[in-house]
């Protein structure tokens, strides 16, 4: 689905400079959840940034399905970590998630079915003529998800999107994600700060460091479906909690 070669990126006009990307190698296929750990300004959302066509990048290759990333790619969405400022508040919930279809060309009757669709999907079928700042942090994140959802892409990338909720609103947020991702067959780059959350979530976690270089990688063979009370309660979730966490600390903690 997605391939990254050799990604460098370096902020301003001088080549040569300190990179925020340094030589970054990955893959993620198809319908595969990955999450991404590392230490703050190890270069995780420049590359996200990089990987959406936002921003370019100075050396490398990215390619989505086999065709070289220069832009924002159409089968894409991206989930932004600061959910207040990403929805429109002038507009209500309904049109938030509504508002990028125009933009894909989705006529008017399958653009509100696909926004009816979304907000079933992620609980809020019931919310959709309210605005945003009438709704919780939690609730409002729905929104966002949803409005990604209803884009109908075969990616989405996730920039820590549940960091500013509280543990319940996240733990519920995990479990919505893994619902929607199985409903919709969609393949999910995540980057996140909690090893927990990587853990659960992932088929793999790769851990960047700075400036983000894939230090380490492991597979998560945990069954599906998860629960945040069995699964964190298996021999092998604490396993890989250790030896993720020696790999963030870089070596200075056995695993």
């Amino acid at each position: 689905m997605l391939e990254v070669s050799h990604l460098r990126k370096v902020y301003g006009p001088d080549p040569s400079a300190a990179p925020a990307v340094a030589d970054l190698d990955f893959t993620v296929g198809d319908q595969e959840f990955v999450c991404i750990l590392g230490s703050s300004g190890c270069g995780k959302t420049t590359m996200l940034r990089c990987l959406s066509g936002l921003i370019p990048f100075t050396a490398g290759e990215i390619t989505l399905r086999g065709k070289p990333v220069t832009g924002p790619p159409e089968d894409m969405a991206f989930v932004f970590q600061d959910y207040s400022r990403s929805l429109l508040p002038w507009m209500t919930v309904r049109r938030n998630i509504a508002f990028p279809l125009r933009y894909k060309g989705i006529e008017k009757n399958d653009a509100r079915r696909a926004t009816e669709e979304a907000l079933e999907a992620v609980g809020l079928a019931d919310r959709g003529d309210r605005y945003p700042w009438q709704l919780s942090g939690g609730m409002q994140q729905r929104v966002a998800i949803a409005r990604a959802l209803a884009y109908r892409p075969r990616i989405l990338l996730m920039d820590e999107p549940f960091a500013s909720v509280d543990a319940q609103t996240r733990s519920g947020l995990e479990d919505l994600l893994l619902r929607v991702k199985e409903r919709y067959g969609i393949t999910v780059l995540f980057v996140t700060h909690d090893i927990d959350e990587a853990i659960y979530l992932g088929d793999r976690v790769l851990v960047l460091r700075p400036p983000a270089t894939v230090g380490h990688a492991v597979t998560v063979d945990l069954p599906r479906p998860r629960n945040q009370v069995l699964t964190k309660q298996e021999p092998e979730f604490a396993r890989l909690r250790g030896e993720l966490f020696a790999a963030i600390d870089g070596g200075s903690v056995a695993a």
